[in-house]
């Protein structure tokens, strides 16, 4: 999927889900991308230091903020990522993972 077609897809879910305006979804969609930056340069590092804890944290926030954009699919692969780490996996089992959520998001995350 393309840059346009997640944009897409975040404008639609705004506007179904939270029936917000077009001059919302617009307002909004930047501040959504910006936060999620964040957390996804978090969970980076949460992964470079090996706090599978702390990761398992990060990871459910993503997938909360993944959700209320209406992108399920990312939010699934948060998830994964969430339940590697309360089981014990190591936090490098889970950087495959952490790269391709981190990539997807990058596509819409573009300046």
């Amino acid at each position: 999927m393309d840059r346009a077609a997640y944009l897409r897809i975040m404008k639609e879910h705004l506007k179904t889900a939270y029936l917000l305006s077009d001059d919302k979804t617009e307002t909004m969609i930047p501040v959504f991308v910006n936060t999620l930056r964040t957390h996804m340069k978090h969970l980076a590092d949460l992964a470079a230091d090996g706090d599978l804890e702390q990761l398992s944290r990060a990871s459910h926030a993503v997938k909360g903020a993944l959700l209320n954009m209406g992108l399920a699919d990312l939010a699934e692969t948060a998830h994964t990522i969430e339940k590697q780490c309360k089981n014990g996996h190591r936090a490098l089992e889970c950087q495959a993972m952490i790269t391709e959520l981190q990539h997807t998001v990058s596509l819409f995350c573009e300046d």
